[in-house]
C-alpha cells in the first residue's frame, strides 16, 4: 500500500478492527464505544506509518480496563507510558531496540590504531568521510547518512577493502537494499567505482559479486511460515550492508536484526531526509537521533548538480520561499518550472527511446536500451487524479501509439516499460522491478519482457507470465526511491493533498542528477515544503535509554 492509495483503505479497516476489539474487550456501554474509537484511531495511525498513538490520562485508564490490554508486555493491545500499541508492533519495537542497543555498544576487538589510520590513507577523504570509515571499522553497528553524491559508495568500498584485508578471504559480506531497483543501483555503483579505483586485482576480486533485496536475503516468501530471520537459522554473513535504509520499515528491520548471527557487523546507508518507509516506522531517523556515537553524517556532495543540490537543501530545511526562488530564479537550465507543454516534451523524449528500442533486436545490445531508459523519468506526487501517475501513463501511452508502433495481439510492443507492483517469488520478481518489452532473437523475434539483474545479465519472461504491473513511463515519487535519473520531471497536483510534504519533494528532487523540471503551482509547492512528516513511535526513546 503506497501514497494516496492508503486513503481508500483507512475507513473500512479501522471500522473492522474497532468492531472486533470491541466485541472482546470485556467493557460495557460507553466504555466499549470509547475503546472502539481508540482502536480505530490506532489502526488509522498504523496505516499512515505510525507505530503507536499518544493517549490522554483518561484514555489510558479506559484502555487499561480492557481485557485485551496489557501494560508493557505482549497482548492484543499494549500500554507503554502514554502510548498505545497493537501487541505485534510493541514486540517489534521493544525487541528491535534491545538488539540495536546491544549491537551499538559492541566494538570490534580486532580493530586497532594501525587499522584505522590505514583506512584514512586509502583514499582522499574529508573529515566526515574519515569518521564514517573509522566508525564502520570499529563498531559492530554503524549508520552512514548522506544525500546523493556524498560518497557513500566510495566509503563502502574503502570499508570492505579494509575488512577483507584485515579478516581475509573467509569474511562473508552481504550487500542488500529494500527493493530490486535499489539493489541493482547499489551493485552498479560499486562495480563502476571498483573500475575507477586502483585496488589490487586480488582484493577487488574478493568483493561480493551481487547486491540483493532484503526479501531475498532473508528468504521471505520462499517457505510459508519460515524465514532465515529465525534465530535457529541465522544469516551466515559476517558483514551486512544495507543501502537506502530509510525505506526499511520497523517489521523488516526487526526481521533483519533477528537474522544476524552473533558478532555480525551491520552497516546502514541512507538519507534521513528522504521519505520514510511505506510501511510503519521511521527506523533510520530514530536510530540517527538516538545513537549519535554510531552515526556519521556526510555533508559534501561530489556528484550532484549544484543548482539541484541548493534546491534540495532549501527544501530539507523548510525554507519554502527560498526554495521557490531556487526554481524560478535559477540562472541555468538545470532547475526550472516546466513549460505549459511539458507533457509533449516528455512524449518526445520517450519517442526517441522507443525508436532505439525498435531498432535494437539483439539481446547483446539490450544494455544500451536499459541505460537509455534510465536517463529520463516523470515522477508524480500522486497515483490517481488528473496529475497522478495512472493518468500521465495513460496519456503518454495514447500519444506514443500515434507512432504506429508494431504491437502484438495483446497490445505489447517493443520498448514498452512495466513496473512490477507485487512480489512473485517463483519468477524472482519484486515490487518496484522495472522490465522492458523487447524481441527475443532466439525465438524468431517474439516479444518478451526483459529484466536486468544485478550482475549485468538479463532474464526474460513471456508477457503472459508477468505479475501485477503498470506502465513505467511515469512513477509515483514513492516508487522512485532507490533510483536516479539524469533528468526528471516532477508533477505536483493542482490542489493540496495529505501526501504532499517536505520529504516527498526532497526525495523527488534528489532523483535528478543533471536536470530537474517542476510542474507545480507556487502555493502548492510552498505548502509542501513547509509540511514536515513526523511518525509516532517509542523507538527513539528506547534507543536513547
Amino acid at each position: 500500500m503506497t501514497d494516496d492509495s492508503r486513503d481508500s483503505a483507512l475507513a473500512p479497516v479501522s471500522r473492522f478492527m474497532a468492531a472486533a476489539f470491541g466485541r472482546h474487550s470485556g467493557l460495557e456501554g460507553k466504555g466499549v464505544d470509547e475503546l472502539r474509537t481508540l482502536v480505530a484511531a490506532l489502526t488509522t495511525a498504523l496505516l499512515e506509518g505510525h507505530i503507536c498513538i499518544e493517549l490522554s490520562e483518561r484514555q489510558r485508564q479506559l484502555a487499561a480496563r480492557s481485557l485485551l490490554t496489557a501494560v508493557g508486555s505482549r497482548a492484543p493491545l499494549v500500554l507503554s507510558g502514554t502510548r498505545l500499541y497493537f501487541g505485534r508492533y510493541f514486540g517489534y519495537e521493544s525487541e528491535l531496540s534491545e538488539m540495536l542497543v546491544n549491537l551499538a555498544a559492541a566494538d570490534d576487538s580486532s580493530a586497532d590504531r594501525e587499522f584505522k589510520e590505514k583506512s584514512r590513507a586509502t583514499m582522499d577523504m574529508d573529515p566526515h568521510q574519515q569518521r564514517a570509515v573509522n566508525l564502520a571499522l570499529t563498531k559492530k553497528f554503524c549508520i552512514i547518512s548522506g544525500g546523493p553524491g556524498t560518497g557513500k559508495t566510495t566509503l563502502i568500498i574503502s570499508i570492505i577493502s579494509q575488512l577483507l584485508d584485515r579478516h581475509g578471504t573467509d569474511l562473508r559480506i552481504a550487500l542488500a537494499a529494500p527493493t530490486g531497483k535499489a539493489a541493482l543501483r547499489m551493485q552498479e555503483s560499486i562495480k563502476t567505482q571498483l573500475h575507477e579505483l586502483t585496488l589490487e586485482p586480488a582484493l577487488a576480486a574478493r568483493f561480493p559479486a551481487q547486491a540483493t533485496t532484503l526479501h531475498r536475503l532473508l528468504g521471505l516468501g520462499r517457505r510459508p511460515g519460515r524465514t532465515t530471520s529465525q534465530r535457529s537459522d541465522p544469516l551466515v554473513h559476517d558483514v551486512v550492508v544495507v543501502d537506502e535504509a530509510s525505506m526499511v520499515d520497523l517489521a523488516m528491520m526487526w526481521r533483519l536484526s533477528h537474522a544476524l548471527k552473533k558478532d555480525a557487523r551491520l552497516i546502514l546507508l541512507g538519507d534521513r531526509d528522504q521519505l520514510a518507509s511505506v510501511e510503519s516506522g521511521a527506523v533510520l531517523a530514530d536510530c540517527i537521533d538516538s545513537l549519535p556515537n554510531n552515526v556519521a553524517r556526510l555533508k559534501k556532495s561530489y556528484r550532484f548538480n549544484r543548482s539541484i543540490a541548493r534546491l534540495a537543501e532549501k527544501i530539507k530545511t523548510g525554507a519554502a520561499d527560498e526554495a521557490w526562488k531556487s526554481v524560478t530564479g535559477s540562472d541555468n537550465s538545470a532547475v526550472a518550472v516546466a513549460p505549459a507543454d511539458w507533457l509533449n516534451a516528455c512524449i518526445a523524449e520517450y519517442r526517441h527511446f522507443l525508436s532505439l528500442a525498435e531498432e535494437t533486436a539483439d539481446p547483446i545490445h539490450y544494455d544500451a536500451v536499459f541505460k537509455r531508459f534510465k536517463r529520463f523519468r516523470v515522477l508524480c506526487a500522486l497515483r490517481k487524479g488528473p496529475s497522478g501517475a495512472e493518468e500521465i501513463n495513460l496519456r503518454i501511452e495514447q500519444a506514443l501509439k500515434t507512432m504506429k508502433i508494431r504491437t502484438d495481439a495483446e497490445g505489447w510492443y517493443s520498448g514498452k516499460p512495466v513496473l512490477i507492483t507485487s512480489n512473485d517469488y517463483d519468477l524472482d520478481l519484486f515490487n518496484g522491478d522495472i522490465g522492458i518489452c523487447l524481441p527475443d532473437s532466439a525465438s524468431d523475434g517474439v516479444l518478451r519482457l526483459w529484466f536486468e539483474g544485478s550482475d549485468g545479465s538479463f532474464k526474460k519472461i513471456l508477457p503472459s507470465q508477468v505479475p501485477l504491473h503498470e506502465p513505467g513511463w511515469a512513477l509515483t515519487i514513492h516508487k522512485s526511491q532507490g533510483s536516479e535519473f539524469e533528468e526528471v520531471v516532477v508533477v505536483l497536483p493542482e490542489i493540496d493533498n495529505r501526501v504532499l510534504c517536505r520529504e516527498l519533494l526532497y526525495t523527488a528532487v534528489t532523483r535528478a542528477r543533471a536536470r530537474l523540471s517542476l510542474v507545480a503551482q507556487e502555493d502548492i509547492f510552498k505548502s509542501s515544503v513547509e509540511k514536515k512528516t513526523l511518525r509516532h513511535s517509542g523507538l527513539a526513546d528506547r534507543l536513547a535509554g
